[in-house]
């Protein structure tokens, strides 16, 4: 959050920035108010996690490397059947789009593959939250599982089984042209692989080489498929897409509530089997197509997410930002405190890193879709371990 939502807006008030000023971001009052709000947003929610920890007393326990088992036969044999489960999910998915944007954007360029993206995400003609959920999720946690299995115990099938999954893995990452996805499937083998060894202990220098390893990834990436004509035009992209592109939204998002739409109290929220009298909005794309009536008019659907304390502004005003910051604060505290206390396994430790990552998204996204099915889904998982009937 700080990364994305405290840095990223000192390119945007200096307007070194010359896309996002071009996209209208050239008001340094608003963007000094972004940064107020996002400053206030973590520490609030440091207050929760604070709550949790020393006032209820709910302290996670640290994993030790030497204290992760094997999985047993049954284990193993549920995540193949997983696996299996993900290879065919992502053939149905396959089935039900019409053409593959990365595979457009390495026939006809990146500007051809902007539609097809479109239509493999926001504008997807189905429920694409459940195919996500399985291919994006459950897929890492999977090639997670089987990566952490070959690290205990390397067998050659143990490593056949974690190149299968990573595969699959790479290429649901990279088939929409998303570089996030990508970078941080690396990134969660890379801390699978410190908490499987080292306790979870990362040496500075490995840190330095993983560093230098994503930007140069993503480099390529806005070479081939973004566009960017040379690799220094691609590096400060990179750059300017890491630190100021999740948070420029939230710029619109001051200037869009309530100059030009009513606050939306609590409309944003998931409506889970229509069972309350309202249908969500959708309010990323709404921003995006007020911000950019032009996309919209050719069809493609895009959508303006940015971090969580956005949603809370859209939905409540300037009220509603400490309130739920301070909430995601206390359940995420909670929530790490009960996943602390699972057994350790390669399923419960690739679980851990998927959390990590998932929740991580606070700092890019809104807050709602974390209370369902996020955080709804999480729990059943966690009683599904504690059970013993799954991890």
């Amino acid at each position: 959050m700080f990364a994305f939502s405290v840095l990223g807006t000192f390119p945007l008030f200096y307007q070194l920035d010359a896309y996002r000023v071009a996209t209208g971001v050239t008001n340094p009052a608003l963007v000094l108010t972004v940064t107020f709000f996002s400053c206030a947003s973590i520490i609030v929610f440091l207050l929760g996690v604070i709550f949790v920890r020393r006032v209820i007393n709910l302290t996670p326990v640290p994993i030790i490397s030497s204290q992760i088992k094997k999985l047993n036969k049954f284990r193993f044999i549920s995540m193949l059947v997983v696996l299996l489960l993900v290879a065919l999910v992502l053939y149905i998915y396959l089935g039900k789009i019409n053409q593959v944007a990365i595979l457009v954007a390495l026939k006809d360029g990146a500007g051809a593959a902007t539609l097809a993206r479109s239509k493999m995400g926001n504008d997807f003609s189905g429920k694409y939250h459940w195919y996500s959920l399985v291919l994006h999720n459950i897929g890492t946690l999977v090639t997670l599982t089987f990566y952490v299995s070959w690290l205990l115990r390397k067998r050659l099938l143990n490593l056949i089984l974690f190149l299968i999954a990573f595969s699959i893995s790479a290429f649901v990452a990279v088939m929409a042209t998303e570089k996030g996805p990508f970078v941080g499937l690396l990134m969660a083998l890379f801390m699978a692989h410190y908490l499987t060894r080292h306790n979870g202990y990362v040496p500075k220098k490995d840190i330095i080489i993983l560093g230098v390893s994503v930007v140069s990834i993503l480099v390529v990436f806005y070479i081939y498929f973004m566009g960017s004509g040379s690799a220094g035009q691609a590096l400060w992209s990179v750059f300017s897409r890491a630190f100021a592109g999740s948070i420029s939204p939230a710029y619109f998002y001051l200037e869009y509530f309530p100059q030009h739409q009513e606050f939306l109290m609590g409309r944003t929220f998931p409506n889970p089997g229509g069972i309350m009298p309202f249908e969500p909005v959708r309010y990323t794309v709404q921003i995006m197509d007020w911000k950019f009536p032009n996309l919209a008019e050719q069809g493609t659907v895009g959508s303006m997410p940015t971090v969580f304390w956005g949603e809370a502004y859209a939905n409540f005003g300037y009220a509603g930002i400490p309130l739920v910051a301070f909430i995601m604060g206390v359940l995420v505290a909670i929530l790490s405190y009960f996943v602390s206390k699972l057994e350790l396994n390669p399923i419960t430790v690739a679980f851990t890193v998927w959390l990590i990552f998932h929740l991580k998204n606070l700092s890019i996204t809104g807050f709602s879709g974390f209370l369902y099915p996020g955080f709804n889904s999480q729990v059943q998982l966690i009683k599904l371990g504690l059970d013993g009937k799954l991890l």
